[in-house]
């Protein structure tokens, strides 16, 4: 029922954009008269984190992501653990303050307190994360994020957000949803973000939990996977499929990512779960030092088997005056970069790029 229910939603508001789209012009987001992809602002930082809790772990991590100049925040789900929305809004506004922009997954966790009419005196985190968005300008596709599924467009940067329903829905409903969203997207760089995960995905104890349309789709369109769910860190190397874990031979080096669309695509996965909630061990992929084991898809695992430490994965997009590099790093709450990796991303297949064609703000 709730699948019939999103995909006829899905069909309307596809008819319903496109009479907008007739009506209002070019989509907000993308430069008018763009001829090229569009790049992301300049040195634009980015934090990942997901699994936060709301105690002292986490306005630690919230105090290393503000002295690491970061411009916005991807929460991978799993907040406070206490269905306390208004608690969880508290603390990153005493940390990071009221307007600093904070985008978030759902977590299996956060289900009760989700929806935006949730009726919890507590608050719902659906209804003050739009009203986070409001306050910098962004306004997601879906009016109230009732279906885990949204996404957006902010300094340059593509967004797509989607729930933590099972491996059912992110095969039949999410990854059909991203493909609508990015197959004709003009931007450099698209991250999809959610939760869950499926087991080859991680190195620790989580089952089939996500499907694997959503991890391929997201892939063969040219976006960066993030993920949460097992608490810890760890980074794919550039995979061509995530499926077989099968890692692209011109692009192999673990330090180096390649992004691009195609049939296959290639991308790269992580799960950035160490904001805050307990740290977990390496059970998959032995052995706890590289190269790891399994079929050598995993550049860098750290868990609680390497000593691990809350932190923050972050990523620097449109560096050294190119729109195609970006870099990524993880650093813990003692200071430590514990991984450092480059990417850059193949636009060769998109239309010329052009410098002038800049993003709007949102």
């Amino acid at each position: 029922m709730w699948r019939a229910h999103r995909v006829s939603r899905f069909i309307a508001g596809g008819v319903l954009a496109a009479l907008l789209a007739f009506a209002l012009g070019p989509v907000r987001g993308h430069a008018q008269g763009a001829s090229g992809p569009i790049p992301t602002d300049p040195d634009l930082k980015v934090a990942f984190i997901g699994d936060s809790g709301n105690d002292a772990a986490f306005r630690r991590v919230l105090e290393l992501i503000k002295s690491e100049g970061a411009h916005m925040v991807l929460h991978q789900g799993d907040f406070d653990y206490a269905e306390n929305a208004r608690r969880f809004f508290r603390t990153i506004e005493s940390v990071l303050g009221r307007d600093f922009p904070y985008f978030a997954s759902i977590g299996n966790h956060d289900t009760a307190n989700w929806r935006e009419n949730c009726r919890d005196r507590n608050g719902c985190y659906a209804k003050l994360l739009k009203a986070r968005m409001a306050r910098i300008g962004v306004t997601p596709d879906d009016p109230d994020l009732d279906d885990q599924m949204y996404s957006v467009t902010y300094r340059g940067l593509k967004l797509v957000f989607v729930g933590e329903a099972g491996a059912g829905t992110g095969d039949g409903v999410y990854a059909s949803y991203i493909q609508d969203q990015l197959a004709t997207d003009d931007h450099i760089w698209k991250i999809c973000s959610w939760h869950k995960n499926q087991r080859a995905m991680q190195v620790g104890g989580k089952d089939d939990e996500m499907g694997w349309q959503v991890y391929e789709t997201c892939k063969d369109l040219g976006a960066i996977i993030a993920t949460a769910h097992e608490h810890s860190y760890h980074r794919t190397r550039t995979l061509t499929s995530t499926k077989e874990q099968v890692v692209d031979a011109s692009c192999s080096d673990p330090d180096t990512i390649c992004i691009g669309k195609g049939s296959p695509g290639k991308s790269f996965v992580f799960v950035s779960g160490l904001g805050g909630q307990g740290i977990r061990n390496q059970e998959r992929c032995l052995p706890t030092t590289f190269p790891y084991g399994c079929k050598g898809e995993w550049a860098k695992i750290y868990t609680g088997s390497q000593g691990a430490r809350f932190g923050a994965l972050f990523i620097v997009f449109n560096i050294y005056g190119d729109p195609t590099k970006a870099q990524g790093y993880f650093k813990n709450v003692n200071g430590q970069v514990v991984d450092r990796f480059d990417i850059t991303v193949d636009v060769s297949a998109s239309k010329p790029f052009s410098s002038g064609a800049r993003a709007s703000p949102q």
